[in-house]
């Protein structure tokens, strides 16, 4: 479970450690969050979001993980950069909540599934 609340969006991870991907729903705020958990990021949150753009000009997630021990790792539109992290996610979900934003939901057999909520004051991923 992963809450912060210190800043204007609250933001409430209702999960245990593991890899979740989320549900198929356009435009449910996957985007946003990934943008929110940058900015948690950069106020010195335990917390990684990586995005295709981020794969592009060659950020090294690997390294990122391995430095800041985050208790949430958001990778957003992961279909298109698949595979590039498969052998690593199940690793990473010993001890982070994995959050992933796949077109097909059933492109990792060992992930469960989680939902997204948002409103003008709190986001919030439950299983």
């Amino acid at each position: 479970m992963y809450k912060n609340d210190k800043f204007s969006k609250k933001i409430n991870i209702d999960t245990e450690n593991g890899v979740y991907v989320f549900t198929c729903e356009s435009a449910s705020g996957k985007t946003y969050l990934c943008k929110e958990l940058k900015k948690l990021r950069e106020a010195g949150e335990p917390v990684v979001s990586f995005t295709f753009s981020d794969y592009i000009n060659g950020l090294n997630l690997k390294e990122q993980v391995e430095k800041i021990k985050p208790k949430v790792i958001m990778l957003d539109r992961y279909d298109m950069y698949d595979k590039a992290f498969n052998n690593d996610i199940i690793e990473w979900g010993n001890n982070s909540i994995v959050l992933i934003d796949h077109k097909s939901p059933y492109f990792l057999n060992s992930a469960d599934t989680c939902c997204i909520s948002f409103d003008s004051y709190e986001i919030e991923v439950m299983a």
